[in-house]
């Protein structure tokens, strides 16, 4: 404490007093049964919420951090008063990166260990979690109203795109939209494609958030992502290579946190993390009415690969080729939106659809569409869901 109050000290070494009153020393977590409880390791004490930054000993890393922290923290609100001026060497990023380190542990179990034992419990993760409809989703098609009946495709060429009939006797050159249904006939024979995509129409989605008030979870996702993107960006310039050995270690704490969404074999799905990666599929890239406006903007939105579709969506939709004789791909396929409760208009934009799907749609993205691997340095909602199986 005598070394992290004294302004004659360097930032460096006052943000390692810090981290030390903190709990984040290497002694502490040497410690027989340390990350077995880190919950204990960290003292660490409930928060109200992901954005509580000064409650507890969190107050010592919040110190640290704008004392060596990444630029986008030390201007925030979280640092006034606290910043100190000087330049950031690689020792002073190394400190930063201990302090997001322990940051990410201490607002997972701040937030979610409710009972402060050390042990985030399936009755814990799934109370703030709240995602009440996720039984509903399954890879039949549960939770989800996919119309592939009389489908139009997408075919591209090497210069152009079109929209074809179901029985692709009738086309017209893609200008702006995907969703009219194509009267004028055409000379086949003239077009070369080199991929085809089936157009569905996703008519309505169960919101697997039941409509529960979203803030303290949107909360938390947005503390996630940033302290997520600040230890990636640290280990990036500290010169540790995403798949370095000595990275490894130092996320080793994260291992319950940074689980994929897998139980702890590794292999195997959360069932919550199941649910939502359908949903997921269906929204992360889904267009809204700034990309619309655009025609080329649309070309990489509202897509879904073939095998993700079939294999986690729903299994009864046909992956069959009608032109896989000729050479043609078809690996994706696009979704529009219906925009009315019949799903007799179709839109492009998912902010454009009918009420009650729009809303789906809008909470799942609100949940964060970021994707995330098992011991990548990030930790995602989705992984949150999973923490009670590792």
């Amino acid at each position: 404490q005598s070394v992290a109050e004294n302004t004659n000290c360097s930032n460096y070494e006052r943000a390692s007093g810090y981290l030390g009153l903190a709990g984040m020393s290497f002694s502490n977590f040497m410690k027989k049964g340390a990350t077995d409880n880190l919950t204990k390791t960290l003292t660490i004490s409930k928060l109200d919420n992901a954005s509580d930054y000064s409650t507890g000993t969190r107050n010592y890393i919040t110190k640290a951090l704008c004392l060596v922290g990444p630029d986008n923290l030390t201007s925030s609100s979280r640092c006034t008063g606290l910043t100190a001026s000087g330049s950031r060497g690689v020792p002073e990023r190394e400190i930063s990166f201990f302090g997001l380190l322990g940051d990410m542990i201490y607002v997972n179990y701040g937030v979610l260990d409710n009972d402060s034992n050390g042990v985030i419990s399936p009755t814990e993760s799934n109370s703030f979690s709240n995602l009440t409809n996720k039984s509903q989703f399954d890879n039949e098609g549960g939770g989800t109203t996919i119309n592939s009946d009389n489908n139009t495709w997408e075919v591209i060429t090497s210069s152009n795109r079109y929209v074809y009939s179901n029985d692709r006797t009738k086309c017209y050159p893609f200008v702006d939209n995907y969703t009219t249904y194509p009267t004028v006939g055409c000379d086949i024979s003239s077009i070369v494609p080199t991929e085809i995509r089936p157009i569905y129409k996703l008519d309505n989605m169960t919101d697997i958030t039941g409509g529960n008030d979203l803030t303290s979870r949107i909360t938390m996702v947005s503390e996630l992502s940033t302290i997520s993107s600040n230890l990636n960006t640290e280990l990036g310039n500290i010169g540790l290579s995403d798949n370095s050995s000595l990275r490894t270690s130092l996320t080793d704490g994260l291992k319950k946190l940074d689980n994929g969404g897998f139980k702890s074999d590794g292999t195997t799905k959360c069932d919550a993390a199941v649910a939502l990666d359908v949903v997921y599929l269906l929204v992360k890239d889904a267009a809204d009415n700034t990309t619309s406006s655009t025609a080329s903007n649309l070309y990489d939105k509202n897509l879904v690969s073939i095998t993700d579709l079939t294999n986690n969506i729903n299994s009864n939709i046909s992956d069959s080729n009608p032109l896989s004789g000729i050479g043609v791909t078809m690996d994706k396929a696009r979704f529009i939106y219906a925009d009315n409760p019949a799903g007799t208009v179709h839109t492009d934009s998912y902010e454009d659809a009918h009420s009650a799907l729009y809303t789906s749609i809008k909470n799942t993205r609100s949940l964060g569409t970021e994707t995330s691997n098992k011991g990548d340095g990030k930790v995602i909602f989705r992984e949150l869901l999973c923490i009670a199986d590792n």
